[in-house]
């Protein structure tokens, strides 16, 4: 494959992975596309039936088959293996390699049609909520036998037919409210106002400049006042309208909590916590 140049969009398709190779490397023959991040089932210990691990040894022989297949038409293939039946890891993993490839300036399309049903939901949100582009390969038939399994994957697909998604327009929470979303999913339990400003100033957000706990006591006591009118005023009465947190009074502290939709946010936010700053 020709190296492209940096400065030059490159066409990036994202491809949850099941037991399909049709339906992955059929557009290919029409379409063309310089990177194909294919997303597995890994082997996982809590997944410990012996069945279960037959299972996924067979997914990875479809992996095999479709990275042989994708480079030997010159395509770039990064392979990412995932639990697929947690949709939280599939947005996650999904929305992050959207986001980034965006942000390098590239177009990017991910395909619905390759996997299960829960993959092929989170799959579906990611890419209507970062606004691109969604398709599905069409079959023309199933393979009724192990030979055309083994060949064509579940779907035999005789020629191209894909269908393109019309996206529905979500708008996300602005980028310090989904960082202190990630930030709630990361630590995995409910944390003070406290340690939202403290999160805030550590990752440069605006406002929250002053480390106000080094500070003499009066000093202390009003940029800190100052700073929890901020953190709730813009921040968390919105989360908490939209239900993406819950906050409750211990003592003279208020303590937020991720609900169950905050997380779902979070995960298709595309946030990578270990680069979140917001200047």
């Amino acid at each position: 494959m020709t190296p492209v140049s940096d400065n030059l969009e490159q066409l990036i398709h994202i491809i949850p992975l099941g037991y399909e190779i049709d339906r992955v490397i059929t557009p290919f023959d029409e379409f063309k596309a310089h990177r194909v991040y294919l997303i597995s089932m890994d082997d996982l210990s809590k997944y410990d039936k012996p069945s279960e691990h037959a299972l996924t040894s067979r997914q990875h022989e479809y992996d095999r088959r479709n990275c042989e297949l994708l480079r030997s038409k010159g395509i770039e293939v990064e392979l990412h293996r995932i639990d697929m039946f947690d949709i939280i890891e599939v947005m996650e993993t999904i929305s992050r390699l959207i986001v980034k490839e965006k942000e390098n300036g590239n177009r990017v399309y991910v395909n619905m049609s390759a996997c299960g049903k829960i993959p092929c939901v989170g799959a579906t949100l990611a890419a209507m909520i970062h606004n691109v582009r969604l398709y599905y390969v069409r079959a023309n038939r199933y393979s009724s036998n192990e030979e055309e399994q083994e060949k064509h994957g579940l779907s035999i697909c005789e020629d191209v037919r894909i269908w393109q998604l019309e996206n529905f327009r979500f708008a996300l929470p602005d980028d310090a409210s989904l960082m202190l979303l990630n930030y709630l999913a990361e630590n995995e339990k409910e944390l003070s106002c406290d340690d939202l400003i403290r999160y805030l100033h550590s990752s440069e957000v605006e406002g929250f400049e002053e480390e106000y706990w080094e500070l003499g006591f009066e000093k202390k006591r009003k940029v800190q006042t100052n700073y929890l009118m901020k953190l709730q005023n813009r921040y968390l009465n919105k989360l908490e309208d939209a239900r993406y947190i819950e906050r409750r009074k211990v003592g003279r502290n208020t303590m937020v909590n991720l609900t169950k939709t905050g997380r779902y946010v979070a995960a298709v936010s595309g946030i990578d916590m270990g680069n979140a700053t917001k200047e």
